[in-house]
């Protein structure tokens, strides 16, 4: 499949180890002109200032020698910790939150200075000679080298910290919530089809799902051909080789659409609000296993699926075209309503908590604030409300008491009464 310069530059730079190989680049062409400097006189400069920095060859031999064995521990106990900690919380929160946790900048920041800091001090062991004339110990170098070390031995604190609240399930949950909602479609353009233009098929040029769509550059392609794009999938659908996604219209052929396409092999967070939305579920319902039974994690959940559902009634459902640079409809995408891409984890939810009737309550009564919360209109308070009758109805199929049967009913009439636009908030 063919890529534009900007998804190849984009597939680069997501890569986990992007960062650190470039790190460690950028430090062994620091340290090559630290020597040269040191080969211009530096080292003889700071000779000349005397204690602590005349270091003696056979000193300099030893120090660098140590500072390879400092960063190869640093090296190899962050990368060990990063392991198990991601292994002990993927067992517990889930394994496709590996990929949002490795691709965190800090943590990808951390590995690369490690190793580019053990790459230097590698370069660093090579050049020094304990009997070479004391103008060729490179002075400049071991001393940038050393503070730099000493500098990450404070930031090391501080990445490990960082790493265990990363992974924290509540830290976890809450950028969860924050990206479904940040990653809801902006209010699109009403349009209609292009008639009397003659349809081409787009097909699909690989199998997999859809990574990321290109919009910005298929509407400026669009603009200039004069020609009209409606695709059918949106990214973190599945698509087959070959089969039909979308059509053009104004011009004879589709490849230029499909460049501005990527497939990847699963999914990831550039799926948008779906792809979170189903996280959260799933982070939801192992904590709500018999062998975790952790409902305070399963309420969290709740808490940012209900912030999701009031974020996603302001978007409407109404709009289905991006306009194009002089305002006119060129690309029509499927709009990811909430009542279509939050059903399914709703109802994966619902099975879950089903016996708990204090996660059941709490969920129905988000159901009741996102709807008071804004003005839904009624296709959306009929998708509330008919999730709200099957969280009640499932709970009280399996409620122990008849106190929790009467707590499940009252969260409802509460659903209800949001529902019909009367509501008050559940006290």
């Amino acid at each position: 499949m063919r890529h534009s310069i900007g998804v190849r530059r984009h597939l680069l730079w997501g890569n986990f180890w992007a960062l650190p190989c470039a790190m460690i680049l950028a430090a062994v062409a620091a340290t090559c002109v630290l020597l040269v400097i040191d080969d211009r006189g530096g080292a003889i400069w700071f000779e000349a200032l005397g204690w602590p920095f005349a270091i003696s060859p056979s000193t300099a031999d030893t120090l660098a020698a140590g500072l390879v064995t400092i960063h190869t521990a640093f090296a190899a106990l962050y990368f060990s910790i990063t392991l198990l900690v991601l292994t002990l919380a993927a067992s517990n929160l889930g394994v496709r939150l590996i990929d949002r946790w490795i691709g965190d900048f800090t943590i990808r920041f951390t590995l690369g200075l490690l190793l580019s800091l053990l790459s230097a001090s590698l370069i660093l062991l090579y050049a020094v000679d304990a009997d070479a004339p004391s103008a060729r110990v490179p002075r400049v170098s071991l001393t940038v080298l050393t503070a730099v070390t000493i500098l990450t031995i404070a930031w090391m604190s501080n990445a490990l910290h960082h790493l265990g609240r990363t992974v924290q399930v509540d830290t976890s949950i809450a950028r969860l919530g924050r990206d479904a909602a940040n990653n809801l479609p902006a209010k699109r353009a009403s349009g209609a089809a292009p008639t009397g233009r003659a349809q081409v098929p787009i097909l699909a040029s690989a199998t997999g799902y859809v990574g990321e769509i290109a919009s910005t550059a298929i509407l400026d392609a669009a603009a200039e051909r004069e020609a009209y794009v409606s695709l059918a999938l949106t990214p973190g659908d599945y698509m087959i080789a070959r089969e039909p996604i979308g059509w053009v219209a104004g011009d004879p052929g589709s490849g230029w659409v499909t460049a501005h396409i990527r497939h990847v092999p699963y999914r990831t967070d550039s799926g948008g609000a779906a792809f979170e939305a189903n996280l959260l579920v799933e982070v939801a319902a192992r904590a709500l296993s018999p062998g975790i039974n952790d409902f305070y994690t399963a309420l969290a959940c709740c808490d940012r699926l209900g912030s999701l559902l009031a974020a996603a009634f302001d978007q409407g459902e109404d709009g289905d075209w991006l306009c194009d640079a002089a305002g006119i409809a060129r690309l029509q995408l499927p709009r990811d309503r909430v009542t279509v891409f939050l059903d399914g984890p709703l109802k994966a939810l619902r099975q879950s908590a089903a016996n708990y009737p204090s996660v059941t309550i709490h969920m129905i009564n988000l159901f009741a604030r996102a709807c008071s919360a804004s003005a839904v209109d009624q296709r959306l308070r009929a998708f509330v409300l008919r999730h709200a009758e099957a969280f009640a109805q499932h709970a009280d199929a399996r409620a122990q008491t008849d106190s929790d049967r009467a707590d499940i009913a009252a969260a409802l009439v509460r659903a209800q009464s949001a529902a019909s636009g009367t509501a008050t908030r559940p006290g």
